[in-house]
């Protein structure tokens, strides 16, 4: 039966790791294959939508730029994008990169120069067949897959080897009770031989005394009654003996226990340690009780740890700090700006007690244009809640840099000193060109 249920269960593990690798292989080269098909209508579509932009919009004025933008709609779908107007730059995603450099096997270059009240359009751009969230989104769920199937297999494997381990103790303790029971058997058999020789010897005895001449019988019954009395009398003494050592009176007893302890005694005893003095831990717990959100001890720690996964996965991350002047962190006002913000941030691990009056949050793969949009939303929220009095918030964001929690919190705070009641969300925006070149020239 376990052989049966092994081999049943290996089939399926194999099944699941299968079909979690046809899974990743399957979707990726679909969207290969729909990007491939799509992407030229999707630039034709583009190159009409500046087209007509062009017309209406004479001058490279912002309008004309937000318009581009609109058009080209979700930049996930584009490695590269630059449009240009009399050989000026309108719009060029990402900033600070070149075409060449983002090029790959995995996208699609496409080109085109228009000319539009006898002003020239050039628009470029590499649309990609297979984006990197797909590749991230699909890779995720195959490895859930994987991991989960590989952590029931070790699961199995441990308990199968424990119930190995007691079945081969419950057939040892079997054979060890067989074993007594023989013992058992065998002793009966000698206790049974034993008596069967001593009932021989009694019979042959019983004869031995019917041929016994009477007068003998007689000297035997006097000797016999003279070793009854000593028997007797022996059996007294002892039992006199038993008395004399079980009776203890009471006030014996007393005197024992009113006796000091000599210093062998006193050595026998068990030394008491001493009690360690338990020192409280604060703060107390992950999240305050108060606010229901983290302690601001735990902020450098976590904020680090974050950076690192976020480099590690080349993805980016946005650090929020909230200023709420004026009001106590201990009120119900702030408490119902946190069970707000752990609402919109879904986890409340990511979000801080900072300083008096701020709260600090933490958004995994958000740019900073992506934060911007939530704060402003954050923002107008929080007003009604502390009825439209001041609020600020200031923005960092991790970018393609190898920064600290320190460094990004510094940024974050700078942003809220430049903040005023006309523009109360600032984000510190970075400029990648002259970061690389800093890099560069610091190796």
């Amino acid at each position: 039966m376990k052989n049966r249920f092994i081999v049943i269960y290996t089939i399926f593990a194999s099944a699941v790791f299968i079909f979690a690798i046809s899974f990743f292989g399957f979707n990726l080269f679909n969207e290969y294959k729909t990007n491939l098909e799509k992407s030229d209508k999707k630039f034709t579509e583009l190159v009409n939508d500046i087209r007509t932009l062009s017309f209406n919009q004479e001058e490279n004025t912002a309008a004309y730029s937000k318009g581009i933008k609109d058009a080209v709609g979700d930049s996930g779908d584009y490695s590269y994008i630059h449009v240009r107007r009399n050989n000026e730059t309108v719009v060029l995603y990402p900033s600070g990169k070149s075409k060449e450099e983002t090029l790959s096997k995995l996208t699609k270059t496409f080109n085109s120069s228009l000319t539009v009240n006898k002003q020239s359009v050039s628009v470029e751009c590499n649309i990609y067949l297979i984006r990197p969230d797909s590749i991230f989104y699909f890779a995720r769920i195959s490895f859930l897959m994987i991991l989960i199937i590989t952590i029931i297999t070790i699961i199995m494997i441990i308990y199968l080897n424990i119930s190995e381990n007691t079945s081969d103790v419950i057939s040892f303790d079997e054979d060890s009770e067989d074993s007594f029971a023989i013992d058992e058997n065998e002793m009966e058999t000698e206790d049974n031989s034993e008596l069967d020789s001593e009932v021989i010897e009694q019979s042959e005895n019983d004869d031995v005394d019917e041929e016994v001449h009477e007068d003998g019988n007689e000297d035997l019954t006097a000797a016999q009654t003279d070793n009854d009395e000593t028997k007797e009398a022996a059996e007294d003494s002892e039992s006199s003996g038993e008395r004399e050592h079980a009776e203890v009176t009471p006030e014996e007893v007393k005197a024992i226990l009113s006796e000091p302890l000599t210093d062998e005694q006193l050595a026998n005893e068990p030394a008491k340690l001493p009690v360690d003095e338990v020192k409280p831990e604060s703060p107390s717990g992950l999240y305050n009780s108060e606010t229901g959100i983290s302690w601001e001890s735990y902020l450098s720690t976590r904020l680090n740890n974050e950076i690192d996964r976020a480099t590690a996965s080349e993805i980016d991350l946005s650090l929020f700090i909230i200023k709420l002047p004026g009001i106590l962190k201990n009120s119900e006002v702030f408490k119902n700006v946190c069970n707000y913000l752990i609402i919109q941030f879904q986890f409340k691990d990511l979000l801080f007690e900072y300083k008096d009056d701020c709260i600090v949050a933490i958004k995994i793969s958000m740019n900073v244009d992506e934060a911007l949009k939530l704060a402003e939303k954050l923002h107008s929220d929080i007003r009604n809640i502390i009825n439209n009095n001041d609020c600020r918030i200031g923005i960092s964001s991790r970018s393609i840099r190898m920064v600290g929690g320190d460094r990004l919190i510094m940024e974050a705070e700078q942003a809220i000193e430049h903040s005023d009641q006309s523009s109360p969300v600032i984000a510190f925006r970075v400029d990648s060109e002259k970061y690389r070149q800093l890099m560069e020239a610091n190796q």
